[in-house]
Order: structure tokens, then sequence, then C-alpha cells
């Protein structure tokens, strides 16, 4: 990999997927009863996978350069996801009534599209539905959100993350595109983001009732504990 190429984007995955992986083998015993596959010898191959990805991002240099990017990157996909779910939140309780509404509401500014997936740690998804969010934010729509008492700043600072986010399009496309990173490279990152993900599902819907580990599978909870 080279380290121009290599985005927060892609970085902050690979951090927090290994972050994940490190509490799936340190739960492996209580979790492996849910899947057939779930196993030590899985678990720690997967710490072996991510590892040897992070060696590598780490063995290119100017890591200091990259963690300065990514902490500017992940508290504005934090900011944003916090703010998204406070605004939906909100038009759920003063719109219980208007159904009409609520479905609008969803539809026009991305939440049909790009909420789950969003709030699950996929930081493309992520990065759509902040401006989708932006894009079709009209006068009307803020006026009727913020009618009920939403503080406007909420939508205020999600408006100014989305132009922030802008500025890291091309990270975003890096996500789905190898130019850049090698195609072996990307192959690995993707494998194990995808494997990363299914226990992520899993794992939170089991400790559901334990806040504590169940936050130790959430993508922007590892991200926002990265060191």
């Amino acid at each position: 990999m080279e380290s121009k190429s290599l985005c927060p984007s892609t970085f902050a995955t690979v951090l927090a997927c290994q972050s994940i992986v490190h509490s799936f083998a340190e739960n492996i015993y209580e979790l492996a009863h849910l899947r057939k596959e779930w196993n030590v010898a899985y678990a720690e191959s997967l710490k072996n996978k991510a590892r040897q990805i992070v060696d590598k991002i780490f063995a290119t240099g100017n890591v200091q350069n990259r963690m300065e990017k990514l902490k500017i990157w992940r508290e504005l996909m934090i900011s944003s996801l916090t703010d998204i779910g406070i605004i939906r939140a909100s038009v759920k309780n003063d719109y219980k009534n208007d159904k009409p509404f609520q479905k609008e509401f969803y539809q026009q500014l991305g939440y049909n599209d790009y909420f789950s997936d969003a709030k699950n740690g996929d930081h493309f998804s992520m990065f759509h539905f902040v401006r989708t969010f932006a894009a079709n934010m009209t006068d009307d729509l803020r006026e009727k959100i913020l009618a009920g008492g939403l503080d406007p700043r909420v939508i205020d600072r999600l408006l100014e993350n989305a132009r922030e986010l802008e500025n890291f399009e091309e990270c975003f496309i890096l996500m789905k595109d190898t130019a850049g990173i090698t195609e072996g490279d990307q192959e690995l990152i993707s494998a194990l983001y995808s494997d990363v993900r299914d226990i992520s599902r899993i794992a939170t819907a089991y400790y559901y009732f334990d806040p504590q580990k169940r936050e130790a599978f959430n993508f922007f909870k590892a991200l926002r504990n990265l060191r």
C-alpha cells in the first residue's frame, strides 16, 4: 500500500476491524455456540489477518500524518451519525401522529436508503447518507422538523459536517475502487471487513442487554476508542 493513497476511511476501517476482532477473540468461548464456524481457531485466524494488514500499513511510514487526518474524519463521521439519530428520534416523537410526514422525512433525507447500513459501520453508506441529507434539506422541511422544538444547531452542525466531508470524497471512492491500493491488499481488507461486519451484527444482537460488551462490536464506538 502506498501511504499517499491510503485515505482515513480505509485506515480507520482496518483499525476498527482489528479492535472488534480482538473483542471477538476475548469473548469467543461465550459466542462460539451462536455460529458453527465460530471457534478459537477462527478467532485466532481473524486476529492474524488483521495484524498482518495493520503491520503492512504501519510499515509504509507517514503514520502520524494519516492519524491526524483520521482524527478529523472520525470526528466528522461520529458527529454526523449522532446528529442523524437525534433528528430521527425528534421527528418520531414530534410527528408520532403524522405518518405521511414521517414517510416523507425518511425517504427524502436518505434514512430509507442508508440509515441501517450507516449505523452498522458502513462508511460509504454514511458518506452518501450525509450528502443526501444535506442536498435534500429544504427550508420548508427544515422548518417543519424544528417546529417541535429541536435545537436548530443539530441540523446546522450536520449540514456543516456534510460540507467538510466533501473534502474526503476521494477516500470514499477509493473504498469502492482498487486504484491506489493493490488488488491483493484491497481483497484482504474487503474480506476482513465483511467477516467483521457479520460478527458485529450477531454479537451486538447477542449483547443487547449488555451495553459494555455490545459497544465493543460497534464500528463507530470502535472508531471513537481508537488511539
